[in-house]
C-alpha cells in the first residue's frame, strides 16, 4: 500500500511535469496573418502521450486545458479563458488531447524493459507520432472553419488550409522527427519511476527521489 500510495504521487507529478511543459510551449507563439500561431505546444502535448502513455498523456494535456479555463495564461500567446478554448483556434487545443490520447495507445505504456535503440520500438514510436499530429489537424481544421464561418466569413476548404496547415508542414516536420528519439531514449527512464518491474525496484527507485 505504501509503494502504491507512493507511485501515485510520483506518476500524478510526471503528469504535473508535461502538463507545465505545454504550459511553458505557450510563451513561444508567432502569430500568423491567418489567426493561428506558430508554437511548440503540440510538440509537447504528443510527447505526452508518446512517452507517458495514451491516459497519462492525455491527463496532462487535461490538466494544461484546466489550467487554461481557469484563467492561467498557458494558451498560445499567453491567453487564458473558456472563450479562447472555442475561439478559432480551440479545435487545435482539444486536438492536443485527443492527439496525446491515441499517440499514447499506439506506442503503449513505458516499460523499463524497453530498449532505447530497438527498431520495432522506434517505428511504433513514428506510427505514434505521425497519427497525433494527424490528428491535431483533423480536430483543428474543421472548428477553424466551423468559427470562422460563424463569425460571416465565409471559408473554403483550401483557404483554411492556407491558413492552418501549409504554413506549419516545416515547422512540424521537425518537431515530428524531433519527437521521435526524444520518446524513445525518455521512455525507458521514465518507466523506471512510473512502472517499476516489482517491489525492490518501486522501494529503490522511491529512495532514490527521497535522496535526490
Amino acid at each position: 500500500m505504501k509503494f502504491t500510495t507512493h507511485l501515485s504521487i510520483v506518476r500524478s507529478t510526471f503528469t504535473a511535469l508535461f502538463a507545465a511543459l505545454i504550459c511553458i510551449g505557450s510563451f513561444i507563439s508567432i502569430p500568423l496573418p491567418g489567426g493561428v500561431p506558430v508554437t511548440i505546444q503540440n510538440l509537447f502535448a504528443i510527447l505526452s502521450g508518446l512517452v507517458l502513455g495514451g491516459l497519462q498523456g492525455a491527463g496532462a494535456v487535461g490538466l494544461f486545458i484546466v489550467l487554461g479555463v481557469m484563467g492561467v495564461p498557458v494558451f498560445s500567446g499567453g491567453k487564458s479563458g473558456f472563450a479562447h478554448l472555442v475561439g478559432q483556434t480551440g479545435g487545435f487545443i482539444w486536438g492536443y488531447f485527443l492527439a496525446a490520447l491515441v499517440a499514447g495507445f499506439i506506442v503503449g505504456t513505458p516499460r523499463t524493459s524497453e530498449k532505447k535503440f530497438k527498431l520495432s520500438k522506434w517505428m511504433l514510436i513514428t506510427i505514434g507520432a505521425i497519427v497525433g499530429f494527424i490528428i491535431n489537424y483533423a480536430v483543428g481544421i474543421p472548428w477553424f472553419i466551423h468559427v470562422m464561418t460563424g463569425k460571416g466569413k465565409f471559408m473554403t476548404l483550401s483557404k483554411a488550409l492556407e491558413y492552418t496547415l501549409i504554413p506549419f508542414i516545416p515547422g512540424d516536420t521537425i518537431k515530428l522527427i524531433v519527437s521521435i528519439p526524444l520518446s524513445a531514449i525518455i521512455r525507458p527512464i521514465v518507466a523506471r519511476y512510473l512502472y517499476p518491474d516489482d517491489a525492490k525496484e518501486a522501494e529503490e527507485v522511491i529512495n532514490d527521489l527521497k535522496n535526490s
